[in-house]
């Protein structure tokens, strides 16, 4: 049996006996490894998110914390850092917020099996993030929301010529690209479909208009780029 066998197996033992403590002697023994190694284990669980208790005395020995509210995900410690490594790549995208916080709620929630595997896998792995243009915290959250709610948001913005104009935007979308983020968008001031990088808008502002109903598609018109629904 290898360390990572070792601590599912230990997490699983606790898991049976609980809420009845165990002793790392007993543990020891089951296992064939020193009480050292017991010990050594139960921190990394503990390290991994594991909620383990130690009780003193005589009769004492470790067990699992009863921990509310928790639900069980059917997933894989592959899946759960594929996940985690989105998260980390969205970081300054549309929504890259809301990736961060669903990804440490999902890590809260885990099987804490499932959770040690998690924890050994993503100390492997490195990520490069990129380094693309960020548009501004209060600029990010106001056309996520205008694009969640299907708004009109009146921006300020500054184009690559150094113009600038504001405008009421009808928000329908977002697309990607090498140079960064855009809004797709209606615009009112040009009456036809623009995209307006994140990074050049100023300022914006949701107003509690709905905007009309359009195509995605046909509002962003034709791009040069393969274009990827997420």
């Amino acid at each position: 049996m290898n360390r990572l066998e070792r601590l599912y197996a230990i997490n699983e033992e606790l898991r049976r006996r609980a809420p009845v403590p165990v002793s790392a002697t007993r543990l020891a023994e089951e296992f064939g490894v020193t009480r050292r190694t017991i010990e050594r284990d139960l921190e990394s669980l503990r390290a991994a998110g594991v909620p383990v208790d130690a009780d003193v005395g005589r009769t004492g020995g470790y067990r699992l914390s009863p921990v509310s509210g928790q639900a069980v995900f059917s997933l894989g410690p592959e899946e759960v850092v594929a996940l985690l490594l989105a998260a980390k790549v969205a970081e300054g995208m549309p929504f890259g917020d809301a990736a961060t916080t669903a990804t440490k709620r999902l890590l809260d929630t885990l099987p804490a099996s499932t959770r040690v595997g998690v924890e050994e896998l993503r100390e492997r792995l490195r990520a490069v993030v990129p380094d693309a243009p960020r548009a501004r915290p209060a600029v990010q959250r106001a056309v996520e929301a205008a694009v969640r709610d299907r708004a009109v948001v009146r921006i300020h913005y500054v184009d690559a010529d150094g113009v600038a104009t504001t405008r009421a935007v009808e928000a329908h979308g977002f697309t990607g690209a090498t140079d960064g983020w855009y809004l797709i968008g209606w615009c009112r001031l040009r009456e036809g479909g623009r995209m307006f990088r994140l990074d050049r808008i100023r300022r914006a502002t949701v107003t509690r208009e709905r905007a009309a109903w359009r195509d995605v598609d046909e509002v962003l018109g034709w791009v040069p780029q393969t274009i990827a629904r997420p």
